[in-house]
């Protein structure tokens, strides 16, 4: 290893003056190169680093294919209803700001349906049940994505998926909860502040 003291003098006309003092006895680096080492080895290895990557991807692939979510637990309709529902909600408690001043006040009301608009129907439906899946795809809601939306309460995402050709999506139980769903199929549909829910029965 070479050691090296390096004396940068400064002259009045602003000059760099380098010099350098060599200070012992000096030896070669007996290391080899760290990128060198790594090149060496995946070249040698090339063959198992590759069946690992594939292994890994496959792994990974096989995960993103089976995910599942917790999703909302809803049983068949057996009758054909319609009714409608409002998403009002009450605050249980007053909203206080940092200096203790109330925002909003306990029992401050507020419809989430008068300010935001839902430009689409929601069907869900659970994709284990055969007869939900051949009704959907023999239904107009498959026919424009644009204007209907897919939630599955059970099911292979992947496989509903490959056949429907667009996304879909999960019902979550917060779903489930706050448009009040009872069963499968239902398909959600906003008329004006309020929404719609349809209940479809497929046997």
């Amino acid at each position: 290893m070479r050691f090296s003291l390096i004396l940068l003098v400064f002259t009045l006309s602003y000059a760099k003056i380098v010099e350098v003092v060599r200070v012992g006895k000096t030896y070669p680096f007996a290391e080899k190169d760290f990128l060198e080492e790594i090149n060496t080895y995946l070249k040698n290895h090339k063959g198992e680093i590759v069946k690992k990557s594939l292994k890994l991807r496959e792994k990974a692939k096989e995960k993103i294919l089976a995910f599942k979510p917790d999703t909302a637990t809803l049983t068949p309709a057996e009758v054909n209803s319609t009714r409608i529902i409002d998403l009002t909600y009450t605050l249980p408690f007053d909203i206080k700001d940092a200096n203790g001043k109330i925002i909003y006040p306990k029992g401050f009301t507020f419809n989430p349906a008068k300010y935001v608009r839902l430009n689409y129907e929601i069907v869900v439906l659970n994709a284990n049940r055969k007869e939900e899946v051949e009704w959907f795809f023999k239904s107009k809601y498959s026919k424009n994505p644009l204007m209907y939306r897919v939630f599955l309460t059970d099911g292979s995402w992947y496989e509903f998926a490959k056949r429907y050709k667009h996304q879909v999506y999960y019902c979550l139980p917060q779903i489930q909860k706050r448009f009040k769903l009872r069963h499968t199929i239902s398909i959600i549909k906003q008329i004006g502040d309020k929404f719609q829910i349809k209940e479809i029965a497929v046997k």
